[in-house]
């Protein structure tokens, strides 16, 4: 017998940011000055989260991950992330700073827009395609802009929705 390829339509879902995006979780006026302070404001908005089982131990992994080494990635972008116990599902937050904070990005530029993210341990796999997606959607063309002048939570969303097809 000759077994064959599965199709596509066996495959798993691709991961989707837009849908784990809540406008309850995007935060376009940051107050804070500082890296610490940026993180902590983001990572606020997700307190109270089903999925996040205790949200003090999930920031301290947060900032502690921060200290071993910046994610501060270029042109204005950051992404603080922990993968952790306290976290029972992927979680996303973001945040939007103009100007921005200085965040030792590799560029040396200052951080406009932070993606907080949240992952369970065990979800390894996952969770390294979810940081490949959002590596993916950060190169096209358009996308950072879009997120820097979104007007609202919901064009926020929409962007992402559009740069993942």
């Amino acid at each position: 017998m000759i077994v064959t390829e599965q199709t596509n339509s066996h495959r798993k879902p691709r991961i989707s940011f837009a849908d784990r995006l809540s406008e309850k979780y995007i935060l376009l006026d940051l107050k804070s000055q500082t890296k610490d302070q940026a993180i902590r404001e983001v990572a606020e908005s997700l307190r109270g989260d089903p999925s996040l089982a205790d949200f003090d131990r999930f920031l301290k992994d947060v900032i502690k991950r921060e200290k071993d080494a910046s994610t501060g990635i270029g042109k204005g972008i950051a992404i603080p992330h922990a993968r952790t116990n306290t976290v029972k599902d992927f979680i996303v937050a973001i945040g939007r700073k103009s100007p921005g904070i200085d965040f030792a990005s590799v560029d040396g530029k200052p951080v406009e827009v932070l993606i907080l993210m949240g992952a369970p341990i065990a979800q390894v796999y996952s969770y390294l395609k979810l940081l490949a997606r959002l590596s993916h959607i950060l190169k096209r063309p358009g996308f950072i802009e879009g997120i820097k002048k979104a007007a609202d939570q919901k064009a926020v969303i929409e962007i992402f929705r559009t740069f993942e097809k």
